[in-house]
């Protein structure tokens, strides 16, 4: 091997080198120490040192062995669902309704438990029911193209409501006796349910670890910057991506659903409510266990280690006596921590590799080709000079003559207006099944004010998803407003300044976003997934989880005041619609918004500051959701504080529905309130039908099911929107026949 060659592999071992076998001797115990690291092990030093400030706090009760045996069984539950959750999400899919297919399996088997169903067919029909959720969420993400934190939270409302259906919004009771054994009968003095966990880690692990299956999920959920590898890599390599989503996916419902019977045995009772709980502290431990022994990777054993120090968190927080939102704010804290420290955790560079680095960026050739990359953007950029109208080329001024009315077919098809149709459609159904209560006036303007703060909340949400940011926490930042201006309004502060107040506590919970995307690198959906947990807990304390009343009788009217036979918060709806209108489409601030959202890397190569774009955005949103708030407390004379998630679902239906409308498959305002209109229309007219309370649920995550796969499919033109359908109509820059 010659001087050059030497250089040039840098990273292998070189046996003849003296620094390296002086280094090994010199550091006999470097294995240890990197296994014992903070960065490898955190949760180890994080669960001692709760362990030893709970001791010294609480020490009558923390120090029990009744303490820590509860611990270890009630916790096998929430363990065995991270456990299973790790699956799909080493493969690259987000499942926002894991904690929804728990509640399913609870509910399920208790009914057919109560149908007087054998046991172990109750139990296997609850197996294969989380596994078809599998099934269907594998549908909806590769074969309808919708993006997985979207198909899965869609799923999770009609899972909601499919739950709420088989329990009839009531808890089971009157379950067989034996049942409960499962859950609560012990061996050693340990309950079988974490023998069941422990049995199905040590599967899943092995099936991770040690086969080609595990293997070809991590390569599919890998990134090129961290694990080495991609969907595409995956696929180049022979690895049928498809395949290995849909088992991951297959296999974390059947464990969810594992899960849900195991609660049902444990609580003797199939309550519809106890499923959601579950999705925060799951998602925090899985990633918090990518942290531990496997360097960044998602892993069984770092999930399970912390998926219990989670809970000795929560456990000696309730111990001490401390409020029952505590588990909120140390849930929504523990996953910003996890997401934080696992892109933290990333292994250092070393010194040789920097400077290896930074010669090699700031080589001509590297300088080169950074010129050509921009050259590239800025030419997609730009309209290419054959999508250009020629003054001068025949086909095209035949084609103009030949369909005067393109422009108003084109405006008139359903792919670009289908929400005006549906919404007609809706109109005669609604009008023919009750005609008696749809086709009122009262309806209609019940309906066209009590929608106008949902509308609202989507209006405002345009923006910072047309910038490429999808918040979760948009519901939370709506119950905060509500909950903050009646707590000031009770407390005597006049009414402009508790308004102001909440406007400005909506933007400052934008501005946390902010900093928690941009600088702490936490993807968005978990960043104000997280957010929304700690709005929650900041909303139950201010509220002390009570219904506030006896607000000032002047701010009612704010909400409830009427010009025209419409109340005000239409006109302001109109207003704030019409101002990001503008802004959106008709100022440099509302291209950057889109040149963000559609290439970050592009737009930073032309000029524009993608942090400053998404900061504009996020707190622009969080100061609507403030508004739409305190226009809700004025419209209920009090404050709720319930009220605000359940706004999460139909806002994101209404602005991914709204992107299909008008504009071509952009993000855009008056889409957006046409479909909140056409959607409120739809629930209305059900419940107008005296349908089941969970109809909403059902409808909302259909509608946003709908929306995002109309949306992928409105980006791709068929074969006769692209011509090839129509071969009698020219094409431009195509010589006709003479």
């Amino acid at each position: 091997m010659n001087t050059t060659e030497t250089a040039s592999s840098s990273e292998r071992v070189v046996e003849a080198g003296p620094s390296r076998d002086t280094a090994r001797k010199r550091f006999p115990t470097d294995g240890l120490r990197r296994a014992l690291a903070f960065r490898n092990v955190s949760a180890l030093y994080l669960l001692a040192l709760m362990t030893a400030v709970f001791a010294l706090w609480v020490p009558d009760t923390f120090l029990t062995s009744g303490t820590w045996r509860s611990l270890l069984s009630d916790q096998a539950v929430t363990c065995l669902v991270a456990v299973g959750l790790v699956i799909p999400t080493a493969a690259g899919v987000i499942d926002l309704a894991i904690g929804a297919e728990v509640g399913l399996g609870a509910i399920l088997v208790a009914r057919l438990l109560v149908g007087h169903v054998p046991v172990p067919i109750a139990i296997l029909l609850a197996l294969l029911a989380g596994a078809a959720v599998g099934l269907f969420s594998w549908l909806m993400i590769t074969r309808a193209r919708i993006p997985s934190f979207i198909a899965t939270l869609a799923i999770s409302s009609l899972l909601a409501a499919t739950t709420a259906w088989i329990s009839h919004s009531q808890q089971i009771v009157n379950l067989p006796a034996g049942y409960g054994k499962l859950g609560t009968g012990q061996l050693l003095g340990i309950t079988y349910p974490v023998y069941i966990t422990l049995a199905v880690a040590l599967l899943l692990w092995y099936l991770l670890e040690h086969t080609p299956t595990g293997r070809h999920i991590h390569a599919t959920g890998g990134k090129p910057d961290a694990m080495g590898g991609n969907s595409d890599a995956a696929a180049l390599a022979g690895v049928r991506v498809s395949r290995v989503v849909l088992g991951a996916l297959v296999t974390s419902g059947a464990v969810a659903g594992l899960a849900g019977l195991l609660l049902t045995s444990q609580l003797s009772t199939g309550d519809p409510t106890v499923g959601p709980g579950y999705l925060l502290p799951v998602i925090a431990a899985v990633f918090l266990g990518s942290t531990q022994f496997r360097g960044g990777r998602f892993n069984i054993w770092g999930t399970v280690l912390a998926a219990y120090t989670l809970a000795v968190g929560v456990k000696g927080l309730q111990l001490a006596g401390l409020p029952v939102w505590i588990p909120d704010l140390f849930n929504g804290t523990a996953l910003l921590a996890a997401v934080g420290l696992a892109a933290w955790r990333r292994p250092p560079m070393s010194r040789r590799e920097a400077l290896r680095r930074l010669v090699r960026n700031n080589s001509t050739t590297a300088w080169a080709d950074r010129r050509a990359r921009r050259s590239e953007l800025l030419a997609r950029a730009v309209p290419v000079p054959s999508e250009r109208v020629v003054e001068g080329d025949p086909s095209r001024d035949t084609a103009r003559k030949r369909f005067p009315t393109d422009g108003l077919r084109r405006a008139l098809a359903f792919r670009n207006v289908s929400a005006l149709y549906l919404l007609a459609l809706m109109t005669a159904v609604f009008a023919l099944w009750v005609p008696d209560t749809f086709l009122t006036s009262g309806t209609w303007r019940s309906l066209l004010s009590d929608q106008a703060v949902t509308c609202l909340v989507a209006v405002g949400l345009v923006i910072p998803t047309a910038a490429g940011v999808i918040d979760l926490a948009i519901g939370a930042e709506v119950g905060l407003g509500a909950i903050l201006v009646a707590r000031l309004l009770v407390g005597h502060v006049p009414v402009p300044i508790a308004i102001l107040l909440a406007l400005l506590a909506g933007a400052a919970v934008g501005l946390f976003s902010w900093l928690m995307i941009t600088r702490a690198r936490i993807p968005s959906f978990i960043a104000t997934l997280a957010i929304s947990s700690l709005l929650a807990a900041t909303t139950a304390w201010i509220s002390h989880s009570q219904q506030i009343v006896n607000l000032p009788t002047a701010y009612g009217k704010l909400g409830t005041g009427q010009l025209l036979g419409i109340t005000y918060p239409v006109y302001i709806t109109l207003a704030v619609a019409l101002l990001l209108w503008y802004l959106l489409e008709h100022t440099p601030t509302g291209r950057h918004i889109h040149a963000t959202g559609g290439n970050a890397q592009a737009a930073t190569l032309v000029g524009i500051r993608p942090g400053r774009i998404i900061l504009f955005a996020l707190v622009t949103s969080g100061a609507v959701a403030g508004l739409a708030g305190l226009l809700l407390t004025s419209q209920l004379s009090t404050g709720d504080p319930t009220v605000g998630p359940g706004y999460l679902l139909p806002v994101i239906a209404a602005v991914f529905l709204g992107s299909t409308q008008f504009r071509g498959g952009r993000f855009n305002i008056w889409g957006t309130v046409l479909a909140a209109y056409t959607l409120a229309v739809g629930v209305k007219g059900l419940q107008l039908a005296g349908l089941p309370v969970w109809i909403p649920d059902l409808f909302n995550g259909t509608a946003l099911l709908a929306a995002v796969g109309l949306a992928a499919w409105r980006r791709t033109p068929t074969a006769r929107t692209s011509g090839r359908g129509r071969p009698w109509r020219p094409r431009s820059g195509t010589p006709q026949p003479k």
